[in-house]
């Protein structure tokens, strides 16, 4: 797989995530797929780790319910050999509580068989948790 073709793929997956197309996001994943969301407190939704396609989609089933992303831009990405690291910038919206934000991640990417392997996101926890403060200010 080179290097277009990564990114191509990845660029599937984010634009399934914005339209909150569960399915979709899933298509992009290898049925053992590793998925992690780095976050300290770990405490879901913001930390998650999963293993295979069923814990991946009770994950993903849950960060669309409570997160949508209203906008997501790729910043700049390097890619070798088979992994990839991505830099985002998101725009957020909590639905349990309505506060939106802009924050951007680093995804870490391997891929096996033209399919994503392991997925590893950090973020800003602080802003994952002012998401979800119902009394919080709006971030923008």
């Amino acid at each position: 797989m080179d290097r277009e073709d990564m990114l191509r793929v990845i660029g599937e997956g984010y634009a399934a995530r914005v339209r909150g197309d569960v399915e979709g996001v899933l298509g992009i994943f290898t049925s053992d797929a590793q998925f992690k969301l780095n976050a300290v407190p770990q405490k879901a939704p913001v930390s998650l780790r999963t293993e295979g396609t069923n814990a991946l989609r009770q994950a993903m089933t849950q960060l669309v319910q409570t997160f949508e992303f209203q906008k997501l831009d790729i910043i700049d990405a390097v890619v070798e050999g088979s992994k990839a690291a991505i830099r985002i910038r998101i725009m957020v919206r909590s639905k349990q509580t309505g506060n939106v934000a802009e924050t951007e991640s680093l995804d870490l990417v391997e891929f096996r068989d033209g399919k994503i392997a392991s997925y590893t996101q950090f973020f800003d926890t602080a802003v994952a948790e002012q998401l979800l403060m119902p009394t919080a200010i709006k971030m923008i």
